[in-house]
C-alpha cells in the first residue's frame, strides 16, 4: 500500500505538473493562434491594397494616354492649320510680288510719259506717279508683313504674349 500511496503521489504530482505546465502554456498558444491570425489577414488587407493600387495606376496610365493623345491631335490640327496658313501667304506674297512688278512697269510708263509731257500734263503725272509709289510701298509693306508672318517664333514669345493678354483681359 505504501508503495501503491508513493505511486498515486507520482501520477498525481504528474498530472498537476503537465495541467499548470498546459495552463501556463495556454496564454502563450493562444498569443501564438492571435499572432498568426493577425498575419492572415495583414496578408489578406495588402494584397487588397496592392491591387487597389494596381487599378488605381492602371486609371492614371489610361488618363495619361487619352490626355497625350488629345495633346498630339491637337497639335495635329494646329500643324495642319499653320501648313494651311503658310501656304496661303506664300500665295498672298507670289500675287503681291506679281502686283508690284506691274507697279514698276507702269511707274516706268508714267516717268517715261511724265519726261515728254509738259505744263498741266506733268503736273498730273507726277499726282499720279506719287500715289502709285504709296501704293507700291504698302504692298511692299505687306509682302515684308506676310514674310515676317512665315518666320518661327520661340515659345517664350507666345508665353509672355498669353501673359500679356490675360492680365490685360483681367
Amino acid at each position: 500500500m505504501k508503495n501503491f500511496t508513493l505511486l498515486l503521489i507520482l501520477v498525481s504530482g504528474l498530472l498537476a505538473g503537465y495541467m499548470i505546465g498546459d495552463y501556463r502554456g495556454k496564454d502563450a498558444r493562444e498569443s501564438l493562434q492571435k499572432a498568426i491570425e493577425t498575419g492572415k489577414n495583414l496578408d489578406t488587407e495588402r494584397a487588397a491594397t496592392l491591387a487597389k493600387l494596381k487599378t488605381e495606376l492602371d486609371d492614371i496610365n489610361d488618363l495619361h494616354r487619352r490626355e497625350l493623345e488629345a495633346i498630339r491631335k491637337d497639335n495635329e490640327s494646329r500643324m495642319a492649320a499653320w501648313r494651311r496658313t503658310k501656304s496661303g501667304l506664300d500665295d498672298k506674297i507670289k500675287h503681291s510680288t506679281a502686283k508690284l512688278a506691274e507697279f514698276d512697269n507702269r511707274l516706268k510708263t508714267l516717268a517715261a510719259l511724265r519726261d515728254a509731257a509738259s505744263g498741266a500734263e506733268t503736273d498730273q503725272l507726277n499726282l499720279q506717279i506719287e500715289r502709285l509709289r504709296k501704293e507700291r510701298e504698302d504692298l511692299r509693306r505687306k509682302i515684308e508683313g506676310n514674310a515676317c508672318l512665315q518666320t518661327r517664333v520661340p515659345q517664350s514669345v507666345f508665353d509672355a504674349l498669353n501673359e500679356t493678354n490675360s492680365v490685360e483681359g483681367k
